[in-house]
C-alpha cells in the first residue's frame, strides 16, 4: 500500500484551511452584500416613488387650486343665459365676459408645462371656450360625449380626473376620418350653486405624457418603468401606451397588489428570464396607485461588478496563500518527517499499514497508548487477584507469604474481626438463568454497595467464596457486644435487601461471632459457614447470627419410629399417613434446640437410605427417586429449607406409590412370560434359578413366589413337566430306548426318568409304552 507523504498532507491541509474559510467568507460577503444592495435599492427606490408620486399630484393639486380660483368671481353668472353661439355674440358685455373665461383658462395653461388644453362648457349651449382653438361651436371642436360619463363619476364638488383619448381634430374632422389622438387625464370640474348660478363644467385636460415623465423622473436612468393605476385598476399613465385605460390582465403581481388594499411596499418577482423589483405606493388622492418596475439586472451592475471583484482577489489570496502553504508545510514537516523514518526504522515493532503518514503516525501512538493501557489493567488486575487471595487465603487461615500479610495489614488496621457469609438462595436455579459475565456484574455491584454501607471506624472488604457465596470480612475498631450486633445486622439487611433487587433472588447471610487479631479469621469463617447452613431450620432470606454450641458430645438425632411407620405406608400405598409422619419428623427437627446441620442431613439421609432399601427389597426400579439424577442424596442437599425437603420426600413417596400399583401387574405378567419362555427353551439343561432371577432382575424369592402363584406348582415340577412330556413323546416317536431319552431330557440317569415318570403318569415308561 504506497503511503501519502506527511509533507503532501500538511499542505493540502493548510490549503484547505485557507480555500475553505475563504471561499465561504467570500460567498457570504457577497451574498450578504447583494442582499444588502437589493435592500437599499428598494428602500431607495421606494423613497423616489413617494417623491414622484408627490410631484404628480403636487401638480394636479395646482389645477385644482387654479380651477377654483377662476369659479370664484362672478365672471360666469353672465353667460348662464347665453346657451347659443348667437345670443354670445349678439351682447358685447357677454363676449367681453367670455374672453375673460378664456384668458383665465390660458393663464392656467401657461403656467403648467404638464396641461395640454382646457375648456369651459355652459350646460345645454351649441358653444364652448377653449385654451386651443378659442370660442368656437360644438361641431369645430371634439366630442364631448364623455363628459355624461365623466359626470356621473363625480362624488361630489371637487370634480373628478377622467382619464381619456383626446380627439385633437374637430368633429367635422373626426368625421371625415382624419383622427389625431392625444392621451390626457383630464379634470373635470362642475360649477355648483355655492360658487355660481351658472351651470357648466370647467375641463383641464393634462397631457399623460407630462405625467409619465414626472412619474418616471428618477435618479436609476430609463430602467424605471412607473404606471399610474386608479382604483379600479385602470392604467392611466404608463411607459408603455398600448395599457393605457385598461385593466392589465397579464400582470398578476398587479392585479394581487389592487386587491390585497396593502398601502406600500416592495417585492422581487422573479421569473424565467429575470427578477424585477416592484415598488408600490398608494396615495389618498382619488385612491390611485403609483407603481415601479425595475430589471434587477441594471439596478445590480454595480453590485455584481464589485462581487466579481472580490472573487477574483480571493482566487489571488488563493494562489498566494497556497505558495505559502507549500514554504510553511515544508518548514513545520521536518521533525514529523523525521519521527515517521524513526518509526519506521524501529526494530521489533510492527504498526498497522495505512494510506496515509498522519494516520501512520495516530496507529502508531494508539498502539503504544494500548500497550501502556494493556499494562496498567493488567497491574491492576494483579493488584485485585492479589487482594483476592490473600482475602481468601485469610479466610482459609492458608496466608502464604509476606506479600498477602503485607495486604492484610495494609486492608485491616483494626483488631477486631467478624465475617458473613452471603449466600444466594435457590443457587442451582441462579446459576442456570445467568450467565459468568452477568454473574461477575452483580458481585461487582454488591462490593460496591457493601463496602460502602459500613460508618467510620469499619474497614470492609469483600471476596467471592466457595459455593459462589460472597465473603465480606468487617474489621472493627471498637466493639461493643449489643451496639456491633445491631448495627452490622441493620447493614446487613440493607444489603440483603439490595441484593434481591440485584439478582433477582432473595440472599441467607451467615455472620460469625467477633475474634480478635486476623488468624481469627479462619474461625469467623467457620461461624459463618455454620451459620448459612442454618437456613434449612430458619428459612430464606435471613441473617444468622452464629450461636456458639456448649456440648459438643450430644448424639445424633433420629427418628427410627418415623421410619419404620413411613416403610409400612409405603408397603401399604397411604400416601397420607405419610405427609403426616413427615411433617412430624420436621416439626421434631424444629423443636430441638441446637440440632446442626450435619444431624438434619444425616436423618434424611438415613431415610433415603432406608427407601432404596425397600425399593431393592421389592424389586422396584431406583431410578424413579429423582427425575434425572439418580443420587437422592445430592439431591436433598441441594434444598435451603426443611419445607423444600419435605415437598421433594412427600411427591417421591407419591411417585413410588403410582409407579408401583402401575406396574405391579404388567412386571408379574412380563416376568412370568420370561421365566417360561427360559424353562421352555432350556428345561434339558441343569438350570440355575438364582442365575435366572438375576437375569430377569428380580429376587430368587420373588421368582419361586411368582411361579407358584401362576402354576400351583414348584419351579422343579415345572422343570420335570416337560421333560416327561419330551420323554412321552421319543417313546412313541423314536427308536431310542431309555437310557438314551434320559440324557436327552436332562436326566442323568434312567432311575430318575423311571421315578419322575411314575411319579407324573402313573405308570413306568415301558408300561406306557406297552399300553400304547
Amino acid at each position: 500500500m504506497k503511503r501519502v507523504p506527511f509533507l503532501l498532507e500538511l499542505i493540502i491541509l493548510l490549503v484547505l484551511l485557507l480555500v475553505v474559510p475563504t471561499s465561504i467568507i467570500t460567498y457570504y460577503s457577497s451574498k450578504s452584500m447583494l442582499e444588502y444592495s437589493e435592500e437599499e435599492i428598494a428602500n431607495s427606490a421606494m423613497a423616489k416613488l413617494e417623491s414622484n408620486s408627490d410631484l404628480v399630484e403636487s401638480v394636479l393639486n395646482n389645477i385644482v387650486r387654479n380651477v377654483l380660483q377662476i369659479v370664484k368671481g362672478s365672471t360666469f353668472n353672465a353667460l348662464k343665459d347665453a346657451d347659443t353661439y348667437t345670443k354670445l355674440n349678439q351682447d358685447y358685455s357677454n363676449v367681453s365676459k367670455a374672453f375673460e373665461i378664456g384668458d383665465a383658462l390660458d393663464e392656467i395653461v401657461n403656467n403648467n408645462s404638464a396641461i395640454h388644453s382646457a375648456f369651459f362648457y355652459l350646460d345645454n349651449a351649441d358653444y364652448l371656450i377653449s385654451t386651443n382653438k378659442g370660442i368656437v361651436r360644438l361641431e369645430a371642436y371634439e366630442s364631448i360625449d364623455w363628459l355624461e360619463d365623466a359626470q356621473t363619476q363625480m362624488s361630489g364638488p371637487t370634480g373628478v380626473w377622467y382619464p381619456r383619448i383626446l380627439t385633437a381634430k374637430t368633429m367635422n374632422e373626426v368625421e371625415d376620418g382624419t383622427k389625431l389622438d392625444v392621451e390626457v387625464i383630464s379634470y373635470v370640474f362642475r360649477l355648483s350653486k355655492l360658487v355660481t348660478s351658472t351651470k357648466g363644467t370647467i375641463v383641464i385636460n393634462v397631457s399623460e405624457n407630462e405625467i409619465c415623465k414626472y412619474l418616471n423622473s428618477s435618479r436609476f436612468g430609463t430602467e424605471m418603468e412607473g404606471m399610474l393605476i386608479d382604483k379600479n385598476g385602470i392604467v392611466i399613465s404608463d411607459v408603455n401606451k398600448e395599457n393605457l385605460f385598461r385593466e392589465l390582465d397579464e400582470d398578476q403581481y398587479i392585479k394581487s397588489l389592487i386587491k390585497g388594499g396593502l398601502t406600500s411596499g416592495f417585492e422581487y418577482i422573479s421569473n424565467k428570464s429575470e427578477k424585477v423589483l416592484y415598488t408600490y405606493y398608494r396615495t389618498s388622492f382619488n385612491n390611485w396607485i403609483y407603481v415601479a418596475k425595475y430589471p434587477m439586472d441594471k439596478l445590480m451592475e454595480k453590485s455584481y461588478s464589485m462581487r466579481t471583484r472580490y472573487t477574483l482577489l480571493t482566487i489571488v489570496i488563493i494562489i498566494v496563500g497556497t505558495l505559502l502553504s507549500i514554504f510553511i508545510a515544508s518548514s513545520l514537516s521536518k521533525p514529523m518527517r523525521k519521527l515517521i523514518k524513526e518509526l519506521k526504522e524501529r526494530e521489533g515493532v510492527e504498526y498497522e499499514e495505512s494510506k496515509s503518514e498522519l494516520a501512520f503516525i495516530a496507529n502508531a501512538f494508539t498502539q503504544l497508548q494500548q500497550q501502556e493501557d494493556n499494562l496498567h489493567k493488567l497491574l491492576k488486575a494483579r493488584e485485585e487477584e492479589t487482594k483476592s487471595l490473600a482475602l481468601h487465603n485469610l479466610m482459609q487461615g492458608e496466608l502464604t507469604n509476606e506479600t498477602e500479610l503485607e495486604e492484610v495489614k495494609k486492608l485491616f488496621t483494626f483488631n477486631h474481626y467478624m465475617v458473613a457469609l452471603a449466600s444466594i438462595d435457590n443457587m442451582n436455579s441462579y446459576l442456570h438463568e445467568t450467565n459468568h459475565d452477568i454473574r461477575s456484574y452483580h458481585r461487582y455491584v454488591l462490593f460496591e454497595k457493601i463496602e460502602k454501607s459500613f460508618p467510620e471506624g469499619y474497614n470492609v472488604s469483600c471476596v467471592r467464596y466457595i459455593g459462589g457465596m460472597i465473603g465480606i470480612i468487617i474489621n472493627m475498631k471498637e466493639y461493643d457486644h449489643s451496639k456491633v450486633p445491631r448495627t452490622v445486622g441493620n447493614i446487613l439487611t440493607i444489603v440483603k435487601n439490595e441484593a434481591s433487587q440485584i439478582m433477582g433472588y432473595t440472599v441467607t447471610i451467615g455472620v460469625s461471632a467477633v475474634h480478635n487479631d486476623y488468624e481469627g479469621i479462619k474461625d469467623c469463617t467457620i461461624e459463618a459457614l455454620e451459620a448459612v447452613k442454618n437456613r434449612l431450620v430458619e428459612g430464606r432470606n435471613s441473617i444468622i447470627f452464629y450461636k456458639s454450641r456448649n456440648n459438643e458430645n450430644r448424639k445424633y438425632h433420629y427418628s427410627y419410629n418415623s421410619e419404620k411407620k413411613i416403610l409400612n405406608y409405603l408397603n401399604t400405598g397411604d400416601i397420607n399417613s405419610i405427609e403426616e409422619e413427615l411433617r412430624v419428623i420436621m416439626n421434631d427437627i424444629r423443636s430441638i434446640s441446637n440440632i446442626t446441620n450435619d444431624n438434619i442431613i444425616f436423618i434424611f439421609n438415613q431415610l433415603a437410605g432406608a427407601t432404596i432399601k425397600y425399593m431393592a427389597e421389592h424389586n422396584m426400579n431406583t431410578n424413579i427417586l429423582v427425575a434425572h439424577n439418580s443420587n437422592i442424596y445430592s439431591k436433598l442437599a441441594e434444598f435451603d429449607t426443611l419445607e423444600e425437603i419435605e415437598i421433594y420426600l412427600c411427591e417421591l413417596y407419591r411417585t413410588i406409590i403410582e409407579r408401583s400399583n402401575q406396574n405391579d401387574e404388567i412386571n408379574e405378567t412380563r416376568y412370568w412370560e420370561q421365566i417360561m419362555k427360559y424353562i421352555n427353551e432350556h428345561y434339558k439343561e441343569d438350570i440355575v434359578f438364582e442365575e435366572l432371577a438375576e437375569k430377569i432382575g428380580i429376587s430368587y424369592s420373588y421368582l419361586r413366589k411368582l411361579v407358584k402363584e401362576e402354576t400351583g406348582k414348584s419351579l422343579m415340577d415345572n422343570v420335570n413337566i416337560l421333560r416327561i412330556e419330551e420323554v412321552k413323546r421319543l417313546l412313541l416317536h423314536s427308536n431310542m430306548n431309555i437310557s438314551q431319552i434320559a440324557k436327552e431330557v436332562g436326566y442323568r440317569n434312567v432311575q430318575s426318568v423311571n421315578r419322575f415318570f411314575k411319579k407324573y403318569e402313573g405308570v413306568s415308561p415301558s408300561d406306557y409304552k406297552n399300553n400304547q
